[in-house]
């Protein structure tokens, strides 16, 4: 596949509760063949894989074509996202970015995803507030090579 973003997710379920699998059985009810996300990064920061890699994704209706799709659980309209999942989003965007020879500029919350065509609010007001400062730990990151 080839990939020209990724976008970020936030479940907005409950973050300690939320799996991959319920993540993944919400998808097959409403007709997916498969999860929607890549990759799902749980509470505690581990990064759980989903659909495979290269197929697309399910994830932001208009723009899944050359995009992976990461889930963080949790409702970060009302919560922010542990330490640990931050964490664990900036190496999963750095191993991306540097996979698929990409940019910090390629990542993208949801709600700002060129040719997404649902209006939405992921990946919640208390992640995107975050995301310029984990672009710029994967920046750092790409630069130290």
């Amino acid at each position: 596949m080839n990939v020209n973003k990724i976008v970020v997710h936030h479940s907005a379920t409950n973050a300690v509760t939320t799996t991959v699998s319920s993540i993944k059985n919400g998808h097959l009810k409403k007709g997916y063949s498969d999860i929607g996300y890549h990759k799902v990064i749980l509470w505690n920061g581990e990064i759980k894989d989903g659909r495979s890699e290269t197929s697309q994704g399910a994830h932001a209706k208009g723009a899944n074509i050359g995009s992976l799709g990461v889930c963080l659980t949790g409702n970060f309209e009302t919560e922010s996202p542990s330490k640990e999942q931050k964490d664990s989003l900036v190496k999963l965007l750095t191993r991306w970015c540097k996979e698929h020879d990409l940019t910090t500029a390629n990542i993208y919350a949801h709600s700002d995803t060129p040719g997404a065509k649902t209006a939405t609010l992921c990946c919640g007001k208390n992640l995107k507030s975050q995301l310029l400062k984990i672009k710029g730990s994967v920046k750092e990151n790409l630069l130290s090579k």
